[in-house]
């Protein structure tokens, strides 16, 4: 913006259509730059798990519901944990129920530094694990107290194979998305919260990739959104051709039920004890 100010500052003699060719003119040039970057290439992953570990929705029988959100990901060449939810003692106890060992564990992604997306960190202390934050001071100041690894994503980033970053977006709060490449199918993307936009996020990694968005899994940010915010959230969901949408966390009751009428068989009802398979020529395959 302060290029184009001194653009206008400097041409004052220019009539207003002058001017607003300028300004146009440089939006214009400003998008073709962005649209033209080349794109980021993934090498993919034959096969990916996720398990919500943690969310406030229930889902699966016997497992214990908090608000927050934890994901385990398991690919063909890593093991990571999306967020870690509000509590320690909670997220060691669903992920014993469901059979997911902690200590297998290769990194941890945070989206946010919101509670609860990492209270439950301290679950995995004494473990060597490199912890991936967004640019927050904070957060990187309370995961070095934890004795972590701390690695900050300043942009958008290939952190391991099949899996993408989006860096922050906007803020605060700075937040970062997931994004994992799975042979035939495409990106499997998983957000915190999305303050960024869950639509936002989708285009955003689909662009800079040139991939389709096979799956999108997590917390949307729609609690108390209204039905025009809805249908732009599912329009482009629809414009992507999105296979399926898993809403859970802080995605709330009204806008879950708007996704389920709305977008039929892309929508799948999801909450603690969701486990999906994405496999290499397969859909993805839910496990109740």
């Amino acid at each position: 913006m302060n290029r184009y100010i001194r653009v206008v500052e400097s041409m004052r003699g220019i009539n207003l259509l002058g001017i607003v060719f300028i300004l146009i003119f440089a939006n214009v040039w400003h998008v073709s730059a962005v649209t033209n970057h080349a794109l980021i290439i993934l090498e993919p992953v034959s096969y990916a798990k996720v398990t919500v570990l943690v969310d406030n929705n229930p889902f699966k029988e016997g497992m214990s519901t908090a608000w927050g959100i934890s994901m385990y990901v398991e690919t063909s060449s890593d093991e990571l944990l999306f967020d870690a939810g509000p509590d320690p003692k909670l997220l060691t106890k669903n992920a014993e129920k469901l059979g997911v060992s902690l200590e297998d564990l290769n990194a941890v992604f945070i989206s946010h530094g919101h509670g609860d997306h990492v209270g439950g960190l301290e679950a995995l202390v004494g473990k060597k694990l490199t912890v991936y934050i967004p640019t927050d001071k904070a957060l990187a100041e309370y995961v070095r107290s934890l004795r972590f690894k701390v690695i900050v994503l300043n942009e958008t980033t290939v952190i391991s194979r099949g899996f993408i970053s989006t860096g922050p977006m906007y803020g605060p709060p700075y937040e970062q998305a997931l994004g994992i490449y799975v042979k035939d199918l495409g990106l499997i993307v998983l957000t915190g919260c999305s303050h960024p936009g869950v639509e936002n996020i989708v285009r955003y990694l689909h662009n800079v990739t040139g991939l389709k968005i096979y799956a999108v899994i997590g917390g949307f940010h729609l609690i108390g959104a209204n039905e025009r915010r809805l249908e732009e959230v599912k329009k482009v969901f629809e414009e992507l051709n999105v296979t399926k949408v898993y809403p859970i966390h802080c995605t709330g009751d009204s806008a879950r039920k708007y996704f389920k009428e709305e977008l039929g068989n892309r929508y799948g009802d999801g909450g603690v004890g969701l486990e999906l398979e994405f496999t290499a020529h397969n859909s993805s395959m839910i496990k109740g």
